[in-house]
């Protein structure tokens, strides 16, 4: 088929094509066909629908694995498109462990204020969330902070925090700036 510059395709309800799919590989190949024909047109936006449609209708004959991490994807970032998502997750991921970090204060420990000790825990979050920018490292910016919640947060609960953080941070920023990356691309 061919299709005209100007075909407009932002009123079309794709959520009925998506439910009327009798055969996997061939919808999955039309979806894979439409995306190359918006490339080559340079139309971005629609060339994302059609990827994301693609996706979804893969995720029906992909194993359990690969279902799981096509849905993670599209929760967290909207397959690469959704700049709001994938700074949603990345900020909310260190903001709430930063409140863990503020729940396991033990406050008789240490004589500070609630808010310095807020202030540290974000910082220290932050740090461990970039862990390869070195923040909370022998004279980084946010050591301070990471040596107050260190003296005043179970000790159990700080590494196991900031090792999942080291894990999961990075990825959030990957898709964050994936998505902008995808979102402003030019050309």
């Amino acid at each position: 088929t061919m299709l005209h510059e100007d075909t407009d395709f932002s009123r079309i309800n794709w959520n009925l094509a998506e439910s009327n799919i009798e055969s996997v590989d061939y919808s999955v190949r039309a979806w894979e066909r439409l995306e190359l024909i918006m490339s080559k047109l340079e139309k971005q936006l629609d060339r994302h629908c059609f990827f994301r449609l693609k996706m979804r209708a893969r995720r029906r004959s992909d194993g359990y694995f690969l279902k799981i991490l096509n849905i993670l994807f599209e929760k967290s970032a909207d397959y690469g498109w959704g700049v709001g998502r994938a700074f949603g997750w990345w900020a909310g991921h260190w903001v709430i462990s930063a409140a863990i970090l503020v729940a396991g204060i033990d406050f008789s420990r240490i004589n500070s204020s609630f808010w310095k000790l807020t202030v540290a825990s974000l910082e220290t979050s932050f740090s461990n969330a970039h862990a390869f920018l070195f923040l909370s490292a022998d004279g980084g910016y946010f050591q301070p902070g990471k040596i107050l919640i260190e003296q005043s947060t179970n000790q159990i609960l700080f590494a196991t925090l900031g090792a999942a953080q080291a894990i999961i941070g990075p990825i959030f920023l990957f898709l964050l700036l994936l998505t902008l990356r995808n979102r402003f691309r030019l050309a």
